[in-house]
């Protein structure tokens, strides 16, 4: 499963072709996500590059940790899932 921040975001990525992509519509993860995601064999955390998505991405991993793979995609500084090209999503995704 693919988590992203925002909606735009998830589009981006459903229409590059990952179609398991989800939103949290924040930087923050609910009690109700983090049971949903830890269902999953594993989880990409596709967050913002910047300071809330970095620290965003290293709170849920340590609270996902425990119950599922977890991997974080680190973007450049300022750039956005829903910034990139479908084939640079498929890329930097399919890479992992």
């Amino acid at each position: 499963m693919i988590v992203v921040e925002g909606f735009f975001d998830c589009l981006k990525v459903w229409q590059s072709g990952l179609l398991n992509v989800v939103a949290l519509m924040g930087s923050s993860l609910s009690e109700a996500q983090q049971k949903f995601l830890s269902d999953f064999a594993r989880v990409v955390l596709f967050l913002d590059g910047d300071e809330a998505g970095r620290t965003a991405a290293r709170d849920i991993a340590s609270m996902l940790v425990h119950q599922t793979f977890v991997k974080i995609v680190n973007l450049p500084d300022g750039k956005q899932p829903d910034q990139l090209s479908s084939e640079e999503i498929k890329t930097v995704i399919g890479s992992l």
